[in-house]
């Protein structure tokens, strides 16, 4: 199974989205429940291992402030970028990654098509935790651990 960790926004945040893409272009979405901001990613993993080595990287870290903004693309995988409010995400980020062969580009993939260019400011939102997803498929993922921050 693959996992990775994410910060998946709430329930007000994704329908500030969604509304801000509704009748947009043409796009093949990503399925709104699928909608997360990798933290991690570490391929291939045993989840139990990789449990404790999530909860262990969160212990002491503080539950970041983002946003969400723009949109970008990686070829034609689109998404809209993060807007760290506060430094504490950068350091999330950084303890949860365990592959420097990428930098890290925090993003919300919202579909695949040719590139957008629309100008977004959603609302902030604290992280409240961390989850551990597992992927079978795309866009099919699992819930196998959620880490709450403390506070």
């Amino acid at each position: 199974m693959r996992l990775f960790t994410a910060a998946i926004p709430p329930p007000a945040v994704l329908d500030h989205l969604a509304a801000a893409l509704d009748g947009v272009g043409n796009v093949d979405w990503v399925p709104r429940s699928s909608w997360h901001i990798t933290l991690g990613y570490y391929g291939e993993d045993d989840p139990e291992t990789r449990v404790s080595w999530v909860r262990e990287q969160v212990k002491g870290l503080v539950a970041p402030t983002i946003s969400l903004t723009d949109t970008g693309n990686f070829g034609h995988t689109l998404w809209m970028g993060v807007s760290a409010v506060d430094s504490s995400f950068t350091a999330l980020g950084e303890a949860l990654r365990c592959d420097d062969r990428h930098d890290w580009h925090p993003h919300l993939t919202i579909g695949h098509g040719e590139r957008l260019d629309l100008a977004y400011s959603g609302p902030q939102w604290t992280v409240d935790e961390v989850v551990l997803l597992g992927a079978e498929q795309r866009y099919e993922y699992t819930v196998l651990d959620r880490l709450r921050f403390a506070g």
